[in-house]
C-alpha cells in the first residue's frame, strides 16, 4: 500500500473528475461531480473579535482606546462562530445559498470587516481552505461512507504561497511579520495572514526557481493534473484516503504544509471508490461535498461543523443570495 502523503505522478487518477469541465464554470457541477445522490456546503468558520474591557466595539475610538496598551492581542478577545450566529447579529437570514458579504449587510463581493449589533467585530470567512480542525471532524464522517477509508488522493492547488518556491515563502514571513508590527486591531494573524495578502504571490513570483518552496524539486516540476484549462486550476497530486485527516495532527504529516499555523488543506479529496468528493474551491469561502443522502445529512449533524444540505443547481455567485440584502 502506498505510503499515506506521498506524491502522485500518476495524474490519470484524476481524469474521472474531467466531466466537471463541460459544466459553466465556477457552478456546483463544475466543483464537484454530477450525478451524486445529494450535495452539502460546509461554510468555513467566521472569526470576530471584541475589547475585552468594552465587550462592544460601539463607542470604541480604535484611534485612542488603546494607546496605553502593551498588549494589544491580550486587550481583545477573539473566537470562531458560525455564519448562522452571524446572520442573527445582523438580523439576516442564513440559508444554503447565503452569501457572506450579504449577511453582514453588504453590497455583493468581497465582505469587509463589519460590527454587528452584538458589538463583535466579524471577518469574511477564509478563501480556499477548509481549516485544519473542520476537515478532520469532516473526515471522521467520510471514513464511514466509503470502502476505501485509508486509499484516495487529495488534490493541493499549485499556487499557494511557498509551495513551489522559497521566494514566496519569504516574502509570506516578511510579509506577515510587518502585520504583528503594524496592527492596531487584535485579530490573531494565524491563519488569517493569507486573506489579508492574498497569500498568492504565485502570479508575481513565477520566475521564481521551482524545488526551493515547501515541495522537493522532483513533486515541484512534476506532473500536474489540470482542470478548467485557462483558469489556473492546476493541482499536486498526493495518497490520501479521509482516514489520514481524522487526527487534526495530520497537518504534521502533509508534505504541502511546513508549519500548522499556515496549515492549508486539499482542493480537492475524493477516495478511490469514488463514493464520494470533497472540494474546496479557491476562490470559495466554503467547501462543497458530493455523495450520498445519508452522509449528506450526518454532515448536517454533526457537532463541529457547520453544514447545509445544498441543490446541485444552487447559485453560489456573489448576485445567487436572494433572501438578504444591503441596507
Amino acid at each position: 500500500m502506498p505510503e499515506p502523503f506521498a506524491w502522485v505522478p500518476d495524474i490519470s487518477r484524476g481524469e474521472w473528475l474531467r466531466p466537471m469541465e463541460s459544466e459553466p464554470f465556477g457552478s456546483i457541477l463544475s466543483v464537484v461531480p454530477a450525478g451524486f445522490e445529494a450535495y452539502a456546503r460546509v461554510f468555513h468558520p467566521v472569526q470576530r473579535d471584541r475589547p475585552r474591557d468594552t465587550r462592544t466595539w460601539h463607542g470604541v475610538d480604535q484611534a485612542t482606546h488603546f494607546q496605553c496598551v502593551r498588549n494589544l492581542e491580550h486587550a481583545i478577545e477573539d473566537q470562531w462562530t458560525s455564519w448562522a450566529a452571524t446572520a442573527a447579529s445582523f438580523g439576516t437570514t442564513m440559508h444554503p445559498e447565503a452569501q457572506f458579504a450579504r449577511l453582514v449587510r453588504q453590497a455583493p463581493g468581497p465582505a469587509d470587516d463589519v460590527v454587528g449589533l452584538d458589538g463583535w467585530r466579524y471577518f469574511p470567512p477564509q478563501e480556499g481552505c477548509l481549516d485544519a480542525a473542520a476537515l478532520s471532524v469532516a473526515a471522521t464522517v467520510l471514513t464511514e461512507h466509503t470502502t476505501t477509508p485509508t486509499a484516495g488522493v487529495a488534490a493541493v492547488w499549485e499556487g499557494w504561497g511557498g509551495l513551489m518556491s522559497a521566494g514566496a515563502r519569504m516574502q509570506l514571513v516578511l510579509a506577515s511579520s510587518g502585520l504583528r508590527r503594524l496592527a492596531v486591531t487584535a485579530r490573531q494573524v494565524g491563519a488569517r495572514v493569507r486573506d489579508a495578502l492574498g497569500y498568492r504571490f504565485g502570479a508575481s513570483l513565477r520566475h521564481a526557481k521551482p524545488g526551493t518552496g515547501i515541495l522537493s524539486r522532483e513533486v515541484a516540476t512534476g506532473p500536474r493534473f489540470d482542470l478548467h484549462g485557462g483558469t489556473g486550476r492546476s493541482y499536486v497530486l498526493f495518497e490520501a484516503g479521509a482516514a489520514d485527516f481524522v487526527d487534526v495532527r495530520w497537518t504534521d504529516r502533509a508534505p504541502w504544509i511546513d508549519e500548522a499555523i499556515w496549515a492549508q488543506s486539499p482542493s480537492i479529496i475524493w477516495p478511490d471508490d469514488h463514493a464520494w468528493v470533497l472540494a474546496t474551491e479557491i476562490d470559495f469561502d466554503s467547501t462543497l461535498v458530493a455523495g450520498t443522502r445519508v452522509l449528506v445529512e450526518e454532515l448536517v449533524h454533526t457537532p463541529g461543523l457547520e453544514v447545509l444540505p445544498v441543490p446541485s443547481d444552487a447559485d453560489l455567485s456573489w448576485q445567487g443570495d436572494a433572501l438578504d440584502h444591503p441596507e
